[in-house]
């Protein structure tokens, strides 16, 4: 493993890609998370989303924070982050699937992926718009202004600044893909999220000094962090594969041998979707709850809370501790969050796979499934089997997403803390790595060096020409 890294630096062409990278991440992306947004009382916003966002665990403020890499609760010019480009990217692949014309044009190839890659970057700039203006009214009515009687001016400003901020992360998310190693838009997430980390182990040690929590919790947390890791790696690798027979067939004048090939698929086609839709739902209440008649405001606010009294530990009146702690995270918000992930998973997985397509380019193609007849019985076989493997993947994802929670609700575990064991932030880093990993690997093994996981040609030495 050391030597692959080290290979990584003997390759010209690999090391400039992964200085480039470094240099936008680090020196750009990091640096500008820190430049003020014009006109906002930064230690008034700090005190607001400590008081709203970290006592639920986080909410809508706390995703969105997660993905900026602690920019929002700094109220900087990369606030919204890079979020409005993944709304927008999400919106434009559901509407591919029910919008004709749009799917038409991502069957296109490359004119039609550009196409729609343009469509994105204009959704970004309207979604950022419409949030930078409803962020400005929401600070203007919490008295995070600093530029008083002029409330026009602060939404206009608010407004524009997020939406410069988020496009400029979208070309810089661009330009890391195209001179760099790696997904952009994915390391520049990975980046927000992995930027928290040593604030919330600082968090973590000094609990364990102060004897808030034990030193066993604190090395548990770090413990837990490997083996959910190792998971994530699990979930996100494995897949059912599927024999698919080739049947010999003539191309011009020259006939083609038939072979035998698979098809994969994954345990968890949508990856880490549904926890964000999931969670960006759950948080929405929060924001209604104050509207309601004073009286239905603390029931509501214990339904919503995922500390809430509200859960089986205390319906079933229990004393004692150890294990039973469980008990006290399953509430009406922790269930509610794994259905609707569970709900979500299969949701996007019909969305964005269709095993009767599948089955017709099969068919197409000569090729077909042992056992099976070409068409529906193939598109039928395909569906049963991603239905009841999409089980395990929603198990597992929710699994993961609820660690923190689990931790922070039943061990009394600084969420903050807890958070680097598992939870969406985990989930996308580790993807994020194994993503880059595998890039990083095809390089090396073009170029005849040894891989993380195979060795090239020569045993890490260049073969000679």
């Amino acid at each position: 493993m050391i030597g692959s890294f080290i290979n990584v630096f003997k390759i010209p062409d690999l090391r400039r890609k992964v200085i480039v990278t470094l240099l936008l991440l680090v020196g750009v992306y990091r640096l500008g998370a820190h430049v003020p947004t014009p006109f906002i009382d930064g230690d008034k916003m700090e005190e607001m989303f400590n008081r709203v966002a970290s006592g639920q665990g986080g909410g809508v403020f706390g995703v969105v924070d997660m993905f900026s890499g602690g920019a929002f609760k700094r109220m900087t010019i990369f606030a919204l982050g890079i979020m409005p480009y993944i709304s927008a990217s999400i919106i434009l692949q559901l509407l591919t699937v029910v919008w004709p014309r749009l799917e038409r044009i991502a069957k296109e190839g490359e004119a039609g992926r550009k196409k729609i890659n343009q469509w994105t970057r204009y959704g970004t700039v309207v979604l950022s718009l419409f949030q930078g203006m409803g962020l400005g009214v929401y600070l203007l009515r919490n008295d995070l202004s600093v530029l008083q009687g002029h409330p026009a001016l602060f939404t206009f400003t608010t407004a524009m600044t997020m939406a410069a901020g988020t496009c400029f992360l979208m070309w810089l998310g661009e330009k890391i893909s195209e001179h760099g190693i790696g997904n952009g838009i994915s390391l520049l997430i990975a980046a927000g999220i992995v930027a928290a980390y040593p604030l919330s182990i600082m968090i973590g040690w000094t609990n364990a000094v102060n004897q808030v929590t034990s030193w066993l919790a604190f090395i548990g947390v770090f413990a837990l962090m490997a083996v959910i890791s190792g998971l994530i790696v699990l979930t996100q690798e494995a897949n059912r594969k599927i024999p698919v027979q080739h049947a010999r067939r003539m191309v011009g004048r020259k006939m083609i041998q038939g072979g035998s090939t698979f098809l994969p698929l994954k345990l968890n086609t949508a990856g880490v979707i549904p926890v964000i839709f999931s969670s960006a739902l759950l948080s929405f209440p929060q924001f209604f709850i104050p509207m309601l008649p004073q009286a239905w405001q603390p029931v509501l606010n214990d339904w919503f809370s995922q500390s809430g009294s509200t859960n089986l530990y205390h319906l079933l009146n229990l004393q004692s501790g150890g294990v039973f702690n469980l008990l006290r995270a399953v509430n009406f918000y922790t269930i509610s969050f794994a259905l609707l992930t569970a709900f979500f998973c299969y949701f996007y997985t019909a969305v964005t796979f269709n095993p009767v397509d599948l089955a017709d380019n099969l068919k197409k193609s000569g090729a077909f499934i042992p056992g099976k007849k070409p068409g529906k019985p193939t598109s039928d076989f395909i569906n049963y089997t991603l239905v009841r493997i999409t089980v395990v993947g929603a198990l597992a994802l929710i699994l993961i997403a609820l660690v923190p929670d689990v931790l922070y609700v039943s061990f009394n575990i600084d969420y903050n803390f807890a958070n680097i064991a598992g939870g969406t932030g985990l989930i996308i880093v580790v993807g994020v790595v194994l993503d880059t990993m595998k890039q990083v690997e095809s390089q090396l093994l073009m170029r005849h060096y040894e891989g993380f996981k195979y060795k090239g040609l020569g045993g890490g030495r260049r073969r000679a020409r």
